[in-house]
């Protein structure tokens, strides 16, 4: 609703602008109140909560797995799996309901909060849940990488 006021407050100044000065002007004018308001609004917005690397774990393999017949959405914790954010782990290296984060080989990011238990995942690896195909799933993991740098995150 913000962006549309905004949106629409510039279209009108430069429409104005553009009426009494020439567009150049009212073009300067229009992006000088942009970076303003840009600048109001970064002001305004809440504080990101501070999140810390708590505990360095090493490396693990990255596999991903997918919802099936049998299990669908459904977690060891009750948690419904969200794709790219929700994993299963081995809970004697990583506590279930842990907050991880794996930087991939293509510079990705991922925050995944451990919630499942496989039944092939002991020790140190990883399992992502994917919410696609089977083919799509290798096609990511083949970009993200099979490898990676664990860090459990407090927040």
């Amino acid at each position: 609703m913000f962006k549309k006021i905004i949106t629409t407050m510039l279209a009108a100044d430069f429409a104005l602008g553009a009426l009494t000065c020439g567009v150049k002007k009212a073009e300067e004018r229009t992006l000088a109140k942009m970076e303003t308001y840009i600048e109001q609004v970064e002001e305004q917005r809440p504080a990101r909560p501070n999140r810390y690397v708590k505990d360095s774990l090493g490396v693990f393999s990255l596999t991903f797995y997918v919802p099936d017949e049998e299990w669908g959405y459904q977690t060891a914790t009750g948690v419904r799996s969200q794709h790219l954010a929700t994993c299963a782990v081995d809970p004697n290296v990583i506590p279930l309901g842990s907050v991880i984060q794996i930087t991939g080989d293509n510079g990705q990011t991922l925050t995944l909060k451990c919630v499942d238990v496989g039944g092939g995942i002991k020790g140190n690896k990883i399992d992502i849940f994917w919410d696609g195909s089977v083919q799509s799933g290798y096609n990511w993991i083949a970009k993200f990488g099979t490898l990676a740098n664990v860090c459990i995150i407090e927040e």
